[in-house]
């Protein structure tokens, strides 16, 4: 590769730049619904303090995008996104490393806070890429958020060995480490050829006001949405279905996201940013309420088809929205916003659903993360575009 990231041809950057998304959210924060169940008969946690490693790692999340937002003014955001990418590897490996709760819980507060800078700032720097390329745009914020289902679908990989008691759960963390290492190496040394141009050295304010009915529904979307990536695998397993049929249900979910981009960049073109995010809110509503009504394989695939195919395009519709109703200079800085106030969604959801399943069951926790995104999906149609 040369080092004019311009001479990379059609959506090669947006393809490169995807693989940092599989190692912070497919590996950093959604492989862990994979270890859970495991880890919790381990470890003899319930659901709640089982939520809390995710809730921690939330919490670190909407810090990250609101240290983010006040690097910006001085950094560029390239550096802040290889510097996430150095942060998440690094404790994915330590987690292999400790079974203390408070230790680990450290661990995924500061994975949350590399993780943010990676995927607010690796948006931003997909828009400015494109920004001269309008044909393509919509398609490579599609498939930068889509990325994010080959790290669902490689950590399925992964980790079946520990599902099926060959590996100790430990083993899970250190080969999730090893294996973002590899992927980001690439998408590091193409954000530092690109940064020059995308340089955020500016203290203009975002206009939060013009934003705050689309922010409540982002919230609430988070909420909802990370019930069932937290928790489906362990779902499964009270369903008595055995480890291969958990990991072909997250292995669909993880391909499915993959497509994802494809199946949506038409829409992502035509459509208001507003109206898809209500679509893809409420494709993910309707496969989280799936499994309630039939628990047979098919049913399982079809609602992992339905989450995966569509949760991650919520993100790239708030993109789409900064990008359509803000100047360029401002992108960045919207991305952190918008990702600090989903983070803090992100960070009640598991507790909250955690509780919620040790006190009424999973299938009542679930209810309630789908109810909570058919809200999410109605109040954002109010917001105009």
């Amino acid at each position: 590769m040369t080092n004019d990231s311009t001479t990379l041809p059609s959506l090669r950057v947006a393809v490169i730049f995807a693989a940092a998304v599989a190692v912070v959210n497919g590996f950093g924060r959604f492989a862990y619904a994979l270890l859970l169940p495991v880890m919790r008969d381990d470890l003899h946690w319930d659901y709640a303090l089982s939520g809390w490693l995710n809730t921690a790692n939330s919490a670190g999340y909407g810090l990250g995008a609101l240290l983010g937002m006040l690097l910006l003014a001085r950094t560029k955001p390239a550096l802040l996104f290889v510097w996430g990418l150095a942060i998440a590897v690094a404790t994915l490996l330590l987690c292999g490393l400790t079974r203390e709760l408070s230790t680990m819980m450290f661990l995924r507060f500061i994975c949350g806070i590399g993780s943010a800078w990676v995927f607010a700032c690796g948006g931003a720097l997909i828009a400015a890429k494109y920004s001269s390329e309008p044909a393509r745009s919509a398609s490579a914020i599609a498939i930068y958020y889509a990325g994010g289902g080959l790290g669902i679908a490689t950590s399925g990989l992964l980790i079946y060995p520990v599902l099926s008691q060959d590996w100790a759960w430990p083993l899970g963390w250190l080969a999730l480490g090893a294996a973002g290492l590899i992927l980001s190496l690439w998408p590091a040394k193409l954000a530092l050829q690109i940064g020059g141009a995308s340089s955020s050295k500016n203290n203009e304010s975002m206009p939060r006001g013009r934003f705050q009915i689309i922010s409540w529904a982002y919230f609430l979307f988070g909420v909802g949405y990370i019930v069932y990536l937290t928790f489906v695998v362990a779902w499964l397993r009270e369903m008595q279905l055995g480890n291969s049929a958990a990991t072909m249900v997250w292995l669909v979910l993880g391909v499915a996201c993959m497509g994802s981009g494809y199946v949506w960049k038409g829409v992502m073109a035509r459509w208001q940013p507003t109206t898809t995010f209500a679509a893809a809110t409420l494709c993910t509503a309707m496969g989280t309420a799936l499994p309630l009504a039939s628990q047979s394989i098919l049913v399982l695939l079809i609602s992992a088809v339905l989450v995966g195919g569509s949760f991650f395009m919520a993100p790239g519709a708030m993109m789409a929205l900064a990008r359509k109703t803000l100047p360029q200079n401002l992108w960045a800085k919207a991305m952190n916003f918008f990702t600090m106030i989903f983070a803090v969604g992100q960070a009640a959801g598991p507790v909250a659903a955690g509780w919620i399943a040790d006190t009424y069951g999973m299938n009542i926790a679930m209810a309630a993360g789908a109810g909570v995104l058919v809200l999410a999906a109605g109040l954002a149609k109010l917001q105009r575009s």
